[in-house]
Protein backbone atom coordinates (compact mmCIF):
# COMPACT_ATOMS: atom_id res chain seq x y z
CA UNK A 1 0.00 0.00 0.00
CA UNK A 2 1.08 3.44 -0.72
CA UNK A 3 1.15 6.38 1.32
CA UNK A 4 -1.34 7.65 -1.29
CA UNK A 5 -4.17 5.08 -0.14
CA UNK A 6 -3.36 5.68 3.68
CA UNK A 7 -6.63 6.14 5.27
CA UNK A 8 -7.96 9.98 7.00
CA UNK A 9 -7.60 8.42 10.51
CA UNK A 10 -3.42 7.97 9.62
CA UNK A 11 -2.97 11.21 8.50
CA UNK A 12 0.43 12.22 8.96
CA UNK A 13 3.11 14.37 7.77
CA UNK A 14 4.30 13.92 4.23
CA UNK A 15 8.20 12.78 5.14
CA UNK A 16 6.12 10.41 7.90
CA UNK A 17 3.84 8.62 5.57
CA UNK A 18 6.71 8.51 2.74
CA UNK A 19 8.33 6.19 5.21
CA UNK A 20 6.27 4.14 6.53
CA UNK A 21 6.13 0.65 5.80
CA UNK A 22 3.87 0.15 3.34
CA UNK A 23 2.90 -3.75 4.52
CA UNK A 24 2.41 -2.45 8.07
CA UNK A 25 -0.07 0.57 7.07
CA UNK A 26 -2.00 -1.54 5.28
CA UNK A 27 -2.33 -4.68 8.27
CA UNK A 28 -3.28 -1.93 10.69
CA UNK A 29 -5.97 -0.40 7.81
CA UNK A 30 -7.03 -4.04 6.92
CA UNK A 31 -7.18 -5.21 10.86
CA UNK A 32 -9.17 -1.53 11.94
CA UNK A 33 -11.40 -1.05 9.07
CA UNK A 34 -12.05 -4.45 7.22
CA UNK A 35 -10.77 -5.07 3.77
CA UNK A 36 -14.48 -3.55 2.39
CA UNK A 37 -13.86 -0.44 4.48
CA UNK A 38 -10.23 -0.06 3.66
CA UNK A 39 -10.90 -0.36 0.01
CA UNK A 40 -12.87 3.35 -0.17
CA UNK A 41 -9.18 4.68 0.60
CA UNK A 42 -7.66 3.04 -2.74
CA UNK A 43 -6.18 6.23 -5.13
CA UNK A 44 -7.67 5.27 -6.03
CA UNK A 45 -24.97 -1.12 -14.36
CA UNK A 46 -33.51 -0.72 -21.14
CA UNK A 47 -31.82 -0.05 -24.38
CA UNK A 48 -30.88 -2.01 -27.66
CA UNK A 49 -27.42 -3.36 -28.16
CA UNK A 50 -27.33 -0.95 -31.08
CA UNK A 51 -27.47 2.11 -28.54
CA UNK A 52 -23.76 1.54 -26.87
CA UNK A 53 -21.33 4.48 -27.65
CA UNK A 54 -19.01 3.36 -30.12
CA UNK A 55 -15.80 5.35 -31.08
CA UNK A 56 -13.39 5.97 -33.57
CA UNK A 57 -9.63 4.89 -32.42
CA UNK A 58 -8.06 6.91 -34.15
CA UNK A 59 -5.49 8.91 -31.79
CA UNK A 60 -6.19 12.90 -31.59
CA UNK A 61 -3.32 14.77 -34.12
CA UNK A 62 -1.69 17.31 -32.74
CA UNK A 63 -3.62 20.08 -34.45
CA UNK A 64 -7.25 18.18 -34.67
CA UNK A 65 -9.47 15.70 -33.20
CA UNK A 66 -9.62 12.72 -35.65
CA UNK A 67 -12.21 10.75 -33.22
CA UNK A 68 -15.94 10.02 -34.81
CA UNK A 69 -18.46 8.36 -33.32
CA UNK A 70 -20.47 6.06 -35.92
CA UNK A 71 -23.50 4.93 -33.57
CA UNK A 72 -24.97 7.21 -30.82
CA UNK A 73 -27.65 7.70 -28.11
CA UNK A 74 -27.82 10.41 -25.47
CA UNK A 75 -24.89 10.16 -24.10
CA UNK A 76 -22.37 10.31 -26.82
CA UNK A 77 -20.74 13.12 -29.01
CA UNK A 78 -20.44 14.22 -32.34
CA UNK A 79 -16.70 14.74 -32.55
CA UNK A 80 -16.32 11.53 -30.43
CA UNK A 81 -14.90 12.96 -27.81
CA UNK A 82 -16.00 11.41 -24.35
CA UNK A 83 -16.66 12.23 -20.91
CA UNK A 84 -16.32 9.57 -18.28
CA UNK A 85 -16.49 9.56 -14.20
CA UNK A 86 -14.65 7.44 -11.93
CA UNK A 87 -17.63 5.40 -9.80
CA UNK A 88 -16.18 2.97 -6.59
CA UNK A 89 -17.68 -0.30 -6.50
CA UNK A 90 -16.15 -0.86 -3.25
CA UNK A 91 -18.28 1.06 -1.16
CA UNK A 92 -21.35 0.34 -2.73
CA UNK A 93 -22.05 -3.05 -1.50
CA UNK A 94 -26.16 -1.39 -0.30
CA UNK A 95 -26.65 -0.74 -3.96
CA UNK A 96 -29.83 -1.90 -5.91
CA UNK A 97 -30.15 -1.62 -9.43
CA UNK A 98 -32.68 1.43 -8.83
CA UNK A 99 -29.60 3.38 -6.88
CA UNK A 100 -27.12 2.99 -9.84
CA UNK A 101 -29.97 3.91 -12.08
CA UNK A 102 -30.46 7.00 -9.96
CA UNK A 103 -26.81 8.05 -9.97
CA UNK A 104 -26.24 6.96 -13.81
CA UNK A 105 -29.34 9.27 -14.47
CA UNK A 106 -27.89 12.17 -12.80
CA UNK A 107 -24.42 12.05 -14.56
CA UNK A 108 -25.97 11.41 -17.69
CA UNK A 109 -28.15 14.51 -18.04
CA UNK A 110 -25.23 16.69 -16.64
CA UNK A 111 -23.46 15.16 -20.27
CA UNK A 112 -21.25 12.39 -18.59
CA UNK A 113 -21.30 9.35 -21.13
CA UNK A 114 -20.43 6.92 -18.50
CA UNK A 115 -19.37 5.46 -15.53
CA UNK A 116 -15.43 3.96 -14.90
CA UNK A 117 -16.79 1.22 -12.54
CA UNK A 118 -13.66 0.79 -9.99
CA UNK A 119 -13.37 -2.86 -8.79
CA UNK A 120 -11.35 -4.77 -6.25
CA UNK A 121 -11.77 -8.31 -4.84
CA UNK A 122 -15.15 -8.07 -2.81
CA UNK A 123 -17.11 -10.75 -2.50
CA UNK A 124 -19.98 -8.44 -3.96
CA UNK A 125 -18.23 -6.54 -6.55
CA UNK A 126 -19.60 -8.95 -9.45
CA UNK A 127 -23.31 -8.71 -7.97
CA UNK A 128 -23.03 -4.81 -8.05
CA UNK A 129 -20.90 -4.62 -11.51
CA UNK A 130 -24.43 -6.55 -12.64
CA UNK A 131 -26.16 -4.01 -11.19
CA UNK A 132 -24.35 -1.04 -12.99
CA UNK A 133 -24.26 -2.77 -16.46
CA UNK A 134 -27.88 -3.08 -16.19
CA UNK A 135 -29.17 0.35 -14.39
CA UNK A 136 -26.65 1.63 -17.67
CA UNK A 137 -28.60 -0.35 -19.95
CA UNK A 138 -32.06 0.91 -18.44
CA UNK A 139 -30.48 4.36 -18.45
CA UNK A 140 -29.19 4.73 -21.65
CA UNK A 141 -25.55 4.99 -20.18
CA UNK A 142 -22.07 3.29 -20.69
CA UNK A 143 -19.85 1.63 -18.41
CA UNK A 144 -16.83 0.10 -18.56
CA UNK A 145 -14.19 -1.37 -15.64
CA UNK A 146 -11.32 -0.46 -14.38
CA UNK A 147 -9.45 -3.01 -12.17
CA UNK A 148 -8.09 -1.02 -8.94
CA UNK A 149 -4.40 -2.81 -8.73
CA UNK A 150 -4.42 -2.35 -5.04
CA UNK A 151 -6.54 -5.23 -4.92
CA UNK A 152 -5.44 -6.86 -8.02
CA UNK A 153 -1.57 -8.49 -9.13
CA UNK A 154 0.39 -8.02 -11.83
CA UNK A 155 -0.41 -12.17 -11.80
CA UNK A 156 -4.06 -12.30 -11.96
CA UNK A 157 -4.79 -12.16 -15.66
CA UNK A 158 -7.12 -15.31 -15.36
CA UNK A 159 -9.13 -13.48 -12.55
CA UNK A 160 -9.33 -10.09 -14.69
CA UNK A 161 -10.18 -12.53 -17.42
CA UNK A 162 -12.81 -13.92 -15.72
CA UNK A 163 -14.23 -10.51 -15.21
CA UNK A 164 -13.72 -9.05 -18.33
CA UNK A 165 -15.82 -11.90 -20.16
CA UNK A 166 -18.32 -11.67 -17.92
CA UNK A 167 -19.02 -7.94 -18.69
CA UNK A 168 -17.94 -7.06 -22.26
CA UNK A 169 -20.43 -8.28 -24.14
CA UNK A 170 -23.24 -6.52 -22.38
CA UNK A 171 -25.42 -3.63 -24.30
CA UNK A 172 -23.71 -0.97 -21.94
CA UNK A 173 -20.11 -1.61 -22.31
CA UNK A 174 -18.65 1.50 -24.05
CA UNK A 175 -16.83 0.30 -27.21
CA UNK A 176 -14.43 1.75 -29.26
CA UNK A 177 -14.31 0.56 -32.73
CA UNK A 178 -15.96 -2.48 -31.76
CA UNK A 179 -13.72 -3.07 -28.91
CA UNK A 180 -14.52 -3.30 -25.28
CA UNK A 181 -12.93 -0.22 -23.44
CA UNK A 182 -11.26 -1.14 -20.56
CA UNK A 183 -9.11 0.36 -17.85
CA UNK A 184 -7.33 0.30 -14.47
CA UNK A 185 -5.93 2.23 -11.44
CA UNK A 186 -2.33 1.25 -11.51
CA UNK A 187 -1.36 -2.34 -12.34
CA UNK A 188 1.71 -1.39 -14.52
CA UNK A 189 3.18 -3.87 -16.49
CA UNK A 190 0.13 -5.60 -16.37
CA UNK A 191 -0.42 -8.49 -19.16
CA UNK A 192 -3.23 -7.28 -20.91
CA UNK A 193 -2.84 -8.93 -24.35
CA UNK A 194 -2.94 -12.39 -22.02
CA UNK A 195 -6.23 -11.04 -21.09
CA UNK A 196 -6.78 -10.20 -24.30
CA UNK A 197 -6.56 -13.67 -25.39
CA UNK A 198 -8.22 -15.44 -22.69
CA UNK A 199 -11.00 -13.47 -23.42
CA UNK A 200 -11.40 -14.36 -27.49
CA UNK A 201 -11.82 -10.24 -28.07
CA UNK A 202 -9.74 -7.46 -28.99
CA UNK A 203 -9.65 -4.74 -26.07
CA UNK A 204 -9.59 -1.21 -25.91
CA UNK A 205 -7.10 -1.28 -23.13
CA UNK A 206 -6.61 2.65 -21.68
CA UNK A 207 -5.21 2.00 -17.89
CA UNK A 208 -3.36 4.36 -15.83
CA UNK A 209 0.59 3.61 -16.25
CA UNK A 210 3.56 5.72 -16.14
CA UNK A 211 3.88 7.15 -19.39
CA UNK A 212 6.86 5.19 -20.20
CA UNK A 213 4.92 1.96 -20.81
CA UNK A 214 2.92 3.52 -23.88
CA UNK A 215 4.30 1.26 -26.26
CA UNK A 216 3.09 -1.78 -23.88
CA UNK A 217 1.63 -4.51 -26.38
CA UNK A 218 -2.38 -4.72 -25.91
CA UNK A 219 -2.64 -1.51 -24.67
CA UNK A 220 -4.63 1.10 -26.94
CA UNK A 221 -3.99 4.21 -24.59
CA UNK A 222 -3.13 5.77 -21.42
CA UNK A 223 -4.90 7.12 -18.48
CA UNK A 224 -3.42 9.33 -16.14
CA UNK A 225 -4.26 10.26 -12.59
CA UNK A 226 -1.98 12.97 -11.82
CA UNK A 227 -5.11 15.49 -11.35
CA UNK A 228 -3.74 18.05 -8.71
CA UNK A 229 -0.94 19.76 -7.79
CA UNK A 230 1.87 17.96 -6.18
CA UNK A 231 0.61 14.54 -7.15
CA UNK A 232 3.27 12.99 -8.43
CA UNK A 233 5.02 12.82 -4.96
CA UNK A 234 1.76 13.18 -2.71
CA UNK A 235 3.43 16.02 -1.13
CA UNK A 236 1.15 19.61 -2.01
CA UNK A 237 2.77 22.92 -3.30
CA UNK A 238 1.80 25.95 -3.28
CA UNK A 239 1.05 26.53 -7.06
CA UNK A 240 -2.03 25.62 -9.66
CA UNK A 241 -2.32 22.27 -11.97
CA UNK A 242 -0.55 22.59 -15.07
CA UNK A 243 -0.46 20.89 -18.20
CA UNK A 244 3.00 19.21 -17.61
CA UNK A 245 2.54 15.97 -16.67
CA UNK A 246 -0.34 15.57 -19.42
CA UNK A 247 2.24 16.75 -22.28
CA UNK A 248 4.88 14.02 -20.71
CA UNK A 249 1.77 11.49 -21.36
CA UNK A 250 0.32 12.87 -24.94
CA UNK A 251 4.29 13.02 -26.01
CA UNK A 252 4.10 9.08 -25.15
CA UNK A 253 1.04 8.03 -26.71
CA UNK A 254 1.58 9.94 -29.88
CA UNK A 255 4.96 8.29 -30.80
CA UNK A 256 3.45 5.12 -29.89
CA UNK A 257 0.28 6.33 -32.20
CA UNK A 258 -2.11 5.93 -29.27
CA UNK A 259 -4.49 7.68 -27.32
CA UNK A 260 -5.05 9.56 -23.98
CA UNK A 261 -7.73 9.97 -21.21
CA UNK A 262 -6.91 12.93 -19.46
CA UNK A 263 -8.41 13.74 -15.21
CA UNK A 264 -10.24 16.25 -14.16
CA UNK A 265 -10.93 16.58 -10.14
CA UNK A 266 -12.29 19.13 -8.22
CA UNK A 267 -10.68 18.66 -4.98
CA UNK A 268 -8.37 16.29 -2.66
CA UNK A 269 -8.65 16.41 1.00
CA UNK A 270 -7.68 13.30 2.99
CA UNK A 271 -3.82 12.77 4.98
CA UNK A 272 -2.62 15.86 2.93
CA UNK A 273 -5.07 19.00 1.40
CA UNK A 274 -3.87 19.43 -2.03
CA UNK A 275 -3.96 23.15 -3.34
CA UNK A 276 -7.54 22.65 -5.35
CA UNK A 277 -9.81 25.79 -4.23
CA UNK A 278 -10.13 26.69 -8.25
CA UNK A 279 -8.82 23.63 -9.61
CA UNK A 280 -11.79 22.84 -10.63
CA UNK A 281 -12.45 25.52 -13.36
CA UNK A 282 -8.46 26.00 -13.83
CA UNK A 283 -8.41 22.19 -14.64
CA UNK A 284 -11.82 22.71 -17.01
CA UNK A 285 -9.89 25.38 -19.05
CA UNK A 286 -6.61 23.66 -19.53
CA UNK A 287 -8.77 20.35 -20.79
CA UNK A 288 -10.51 22.60 -23.59
CA UNK A 289 -6.97 24.18 -24.34
CA UNK A 290 -5.93 20.52 -24.87
CA UNK A 291 -8.99 19.35 -26.95
CA UNK A 292 -7.13 18.64 -29.77
CA UNK A 293 -5.08 16.06 -28.14
CA UNK A 294 -7.89 14.22 -26.27
CA UNK A 295 -10.45 12.26 -26.98
CA UNK A 296 -11.38 11.34 -23.93
CA UNK A 297 -11.60 12.69 -20.07
CA UNK A 298 -12.25 10.89 -16.38
CA UNK A 299 -13.36 12.98 -13.58
CA UNK A 300 -11.80 11.77 -10.27
CA UNK A 301 -14.50 11.27 -9.24
CA UNK A 302 -17.92 10.02 -8.80
CA UNK A 303 -17.73 9.30 -5.26
CA UNK A 304 -14.41 8.63 -3.38
CA UNK A 305 -15.72 10.12 0.01
CA UNK A 306 -12.64 9.16 1.54
CA UNK A 307 -10.58 11.27 -0.68
CA UNK A 308 -13.05 14.16 -0.51
CA UNK A 309 -13.30 14.63 -4.52
CA UNK A 310 -16.22 13.17 -4.80
CA UNK A 311 -19.25 15.14 -7.12
CA UNK A 312 -22.28 12.88 -6.55
CA UNK A 313 -24.92 13.18 -4.08
CA UNK A 314 -23.03 12.09 -0.41
CA UNK A 315 -26.79 10.36 0.57
CA UNK A 316 -26.66 7.47 -1.21
CA UNK A 317 -26.31 3.65 0.60
CA UNK A 318 -22.80 3.19 0.68
CA UNK A 319 -20.87 2.05 3.50
CA UNK A 320 -19.31 4.07 5.91
CA UNK A 321 -15.62 4.05 4.98
CA UNK A 322 -14.80 6.38 8.12
CA UNK A 323 -15.45 9.43 5.37
CA UNK A 324 -18.59 10.43 7.11
CA UNK A 325 -16.22 12.37 9.48
CA UNK A 326 -15.28 14.88 7.16
CA UNK A 327 -18.42 14.62 3.80
CA UNK A 328 -21.71 13.87 5.48
CA UNK A 329 -23.30 17.45 4.84
CA UNK A 330 -20.55 18.66 2.78
CA UNK A 331 -22.46 18.45 -1.11
CA UNK A 332 -20.29 18.45 -4.00
CA UNK A 333 -23.04 18.77 -6.41
CA UNK A 334 -22.65 21.62 -7.77
CA UNK A 335 -19.70 21.21 -9.24
CA UNK A 336 -21.51 19.48 -11.73
CA UNK A 337 -23.93 22.08 -12.57
CA UNK A 338 -20.84 24.14 -12.87
CA UNK A 339 -19.03 21.78 -15.18
CA UNK A 340 -22.13 20.90 -17.44
CA UNK A 341 -21.03 24.06 -20.15
CA UNK A 342 -16.96 22.85 -20.32
CA UNK A 343 -18.48 18.67 -20.90
CA UNK A 344 -20.64 19.94 -23.56
CA UNK A 345 -17.73 22.27 -25.21
CA UNK A 346 -15.03 19.24 -25.15
CA UNK A 347 -17.78 17.06 -26.45
CA UNK A 348 -18.44 19.38 -28.77
CA UNK A 349 -14.91 20.03 -30.01
CA UNK A 350 -15.12 23.59 -28.44
CA UNK A 351 -12.17 25.42 -27.00
CA UNK A 352 -14.26 28.13 -25.14
CA UNK A 353 -17.41 27.81 -23.52
CA UNK A 354 -20.93 28.77 -23.94
CA UNK A 355 -23.00 29.72 -21.35
CA UNK A 356 -26.96 28.64 -22.44
CA UNK A 357 -27.85 28.14 -18.37
CA UNK A 358 -26.99 31.85 -16.26
CA UNK A 359 -25.72 30.40 -13.17
CA UNK A 360 -23.61 31.28 -9.58
CA UNK A 361 -21.73 28.23 -8.22
CA UNK A 362 -20.39 29.07 -4.93
CA UNK A 363 -18.11 26.85 -2.19
CA UNK A 364 -16.57 27.52 1.02
CA UNK A 365 -14.69 25.19 3.81
CA UNK A 366 -17.03 24.86 7.07
CA UNK A 367 -14.62 26.31 9.18
CA UNK A 368 -11.70 29.15 9.56
CA UNK A 369 -8.39 27.76 8.84
CA UNK A 370 -7.17 29.17 12.19
CA UNK A 371 -9.60 27.07 14.52
CA UNK A 372 -7.67 24.24 16.58
CA UNK A 373 -8.47 21.08 17.67
CA UNK A 374 -5.78 19.10 18.05
CA UNK A 375 -6.82 17.70 21.41
CA UNK A 376 -10.41 15.82 19.79
CA UNK A 377 -9.29 15.74 16.30
CA UNK A 378 -9.27 11.96 15.15
CA UNK A 379 -5.25 12.43 14.11
CA UNK A 380 -4.27 15.03 16.89
CA UNK A 381 -2.52 17.57 13.59
CA UNK A 382 -4.27 19.43 10.74
CA UNK A 383 -3.63 17.86 7.26
CA UNK A 384 -0.49 18.63 5.54
CA UNK A 385 -1.17 21.73 2.93
CA UNK A 386 -3.65 23.06 5.35
CA UNK A 387 -1.81 26.99 5.38
CA UNK A 388 -1.73 27.00 1.41
CA UNK A 389 -5.13 27.15 1.36
CA UNK A 390 -7.46 30.12 2.00
CA UNK A 391 -10.09 31.99 4.59
CA UNK A 392 -12.37 32.83 0.98
CA UNK A 393 -15.70 32.00 -0.45
CA UNK A 394 -15.07 30.60 -4.14
CA UNK A 395 -17.93 32.20 -6.91
CA UNK A 396 -17.92 31.14 -10.24
CA UNK A 397 -20.45 33.15 -12.11
CA UNK A 398 -21.94 31.87 -16.00
CA UNK A 399 -23.79 34.76 -17.77
CA UNK A 400 -24.00 35.34 -21.21
CA UNK A 401 -23.56 38.77 -20.78
CA UNK A 402 -22.65 39.65 -17.62
CA UNK A 403 -23.87 40.92 -14.79
CA UNK A 404 -23.58 41.45 -10.61
CA UNK A 405 -22.50 39.58 -8.00
CA UNK A 406 -23.21 40.14 -4.09
CA UNK A 407 -21.81 37.64 -1.66
CA UNK A 408 -22.11 38.59 2.45
CA UNK A 409 -20.12 36.24 4.30
CA UNK A 410 -21.14 36.11 7.86
CA UNK A 411 -21.00 39.50 9.37
CA UNK A 412 -18.21 40.85 7.25
CA UNK A 413 -19.73 43.44 4.77
CA UNK A 414 -21.50 42.30 0.92
CA UNK A 415 -18.84 42.79 -1.61
CA UNK A 416 -20.54 43.19 -5.13
CA UNK A 417 -18.46 42.42 -8.16
CA UNK A 418 -19.08 42.69 -11.41
CA UNK A 419 -18.74 39.92 -14.25
CA UNK A 420 -17.74 39.47 -17.47
CA UNK A 421 -19.75 37.35 -20.11
CA UNK A 422 -18.84 33.98 -19.56
CA UNK A 423 -17.34 30.86 -17.01
CA UNK A 424 -15.71 34.11 -14.20
CA UNK A 425 -14.29 32.81 -11.02
CA UNK A 426 -13.59 35.45 -7.97
CA UNK A 427 -13.15 35.11 -3.64
CA UNK A 428 -14.09 36.88 -1.25
CA UNK A 429 -12.94 37.06 2.25
CA UNK A 430 -14.46 34.09 4.46
CA UNK A 431 -16.47 35.54 7.70
CA UNK A 432 -18.17 33.47 10.09
CA UNK A 433 -21.88 32.90 10.08
CA UNK A 434 -24.45 32.32 6.85
CA UNK A 435 -23.01 32.59 3.22
CA UNK A 436 -25.53 34.96 1.34
CA UNK A 437 -25.27 35.04 -2.31
CA UNK A 438 -27.22 37.24 -4.85
CA UNK A 439 -27.35 37.59 -8.70
CA UNK A 440 -28.05 39.90 -11.33
CA UNK A 441 -27.69 39.22 -14.69
CA UNK A 442 -27.45 42.07 -17.73
CA UNK A 443 -29.84 39.65 -19.22
CA UNK A 444 -32.54 40.35 -17.15
CA UNK A 445 -32.34 37.50 -14.56
CA UNK A 446 -31.72 37.41 -10.88
CA UNK A 447 -31.78 35.40 -7.94
CA UNK A 448 -30.23 34.63 -4.44
CA UNK A 449 -29.87 32.06 -1.75
CA UNK A 450 -27.86 31.20 1.14
CA UNK A 451 -26.13 28.09 1.44
CA UNK A 452 -27.09 25.64 4.10
CA UNK A 453 -23.90 25.19 5.57
CA UNK A 454 -22.35 28.14 7.94
CA UNK A 455 -18.60 28.99 8.25
CA UNK A 456 -17.86 28.42 11.89
CA UNK A 457 -14.71 29.58 13.98
CA UNK A 458 -14.42 26.24 15.46
CA UNK A 459 -13.54 22.42 14.08
CA UNK A 460 -16.36 20.59 12.33
CA UNK A 461 -17.57 18.24 15.28
CA UNK A 462 -14.26 18.33 16.86
CA UNK A 463 -12.30 17.77 13.92
CA UNK A 464 -10.42 19.62 11.20
CA UNK A 465 -11.89 19.46 7.83
CA UNK A 466 -10.76 21.03 4.82
CA UNK A 467 -13.41 19.53 2.42
CA UNK A 468 -15.73 22.34 0.72
CA UNK A 469 -19.73 22.71 0.61
CA UNK A 470 -21.14 24.18 -2.51
CA UNK A 471 -24.04 25.02 -3.67
CA UNK A 472 -25.78 26.70 -6.63
CA UNK A 473 -28.43 29.87 -7.80
CA UNK A 474 -29.72 30.03 -11.21
CA UNK A 475 -31.50 32.22 -12.56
Amino acid sequence: MSPSILPKQLRRSASDVASAASAVASAAITASLGVNNAYAYQGGGGFSSSAAVVVSSAAPAASSSTGTTTTTNASSSSSGKQVFAHFMIGIVEPYTQADHEADQSLAKSKGITGFALNIGTDDYTVTQLTNAYAAAQAVGFNVFISFDFNWYSTSDVSQVASIVSQFVGQPAQFLVDGMPFVSSFIGDGFDWSSVASSVGKQLYVVPYFQPDLATQSGLEGLFSWDAWPGQGNNVPILANMTTDQDYVYIDAVNAASRTYMAPVSATYNKNWAFYSEELWKIRWDQILSMGSDLNFIEIITWNDFGESHYIGPYDTPHTDDGSSAWASGLDHTAMLDMAVPYINAFKAGQTTVTVQDEMLVYWYRPHLKSAECDSTDLCGAKPTGWDFLEDSVFVTAMTISGGTVTVTSGSNAAVTTTVDAGVQIFQVPMGVGTQSFSFQTNSGGSGSGSGNVSISADCWNGNYNYNFHSGSITV
